[in-house]
C-alpha cells in the first residue's frame, strides 16, 4: 500500500488524505493435490484483510473491485456494477469489499 495500485500511476502514498483506501476480505481454501484421504473442503477457510490505495487522480475516474474468478482488477467508474437496490438490508456494513 505503499504506492498507488494503478501500475500506470505508482505514485506514492504521503497521506490517507488523498485519494481512496479499498479494504478487501480474502477467503481461501487450499487442498491437497495428493492426500485423497482428506474429504473435499475439510481444511478451514483462510481469512485475509488487504488494503489497496488509489491516489486522487485514479481515483476520480477508477475504481477497484474483486471478482473470484478474475481477481482485483482496476475498472473505470462508469464500468464498475453497483449493487441493486432490489436486495434488501445490503449496505456497506454487509459487503465483503469495502471502502475504508
Amino acid at each position: 500500500m505503499a504506492h498507488c495500485i494503478n501500475e500506470d500511476c505508482n505514485l506514492p502514498l504521503h497521506s490517507l488524505s488523498e485519494g481512496r483506501l479499498f479494504q478487501f476480505e480474502i477467503i481461501s481454501i487450499s487442498l491437497a493435490a495428493t492426500d485423497e484421504s482428506r474429504a473435499p473442503f475439510d481444511e478451514k477457510p483462510r481469512r485475509e484483510t488487504v488494503h489497496f490505495w488509489l491516489c486522487g487522480s485514479c481515483a476520480s475516474n477508477r475504481t477497484l473491485v474483486l471478482e473470484p474468478v478474475r481477481g482485483l482488477r482496476l475498472v473505470p467508474l462508469q464500468d464498475a456494477h453497483p449493487v441493486p437496490s432490489s436486495f434488501p438490508n445490503v449496505g456497506p456494513d454487509s459487503l465483503q469489499a469495502r471502502e475504508c
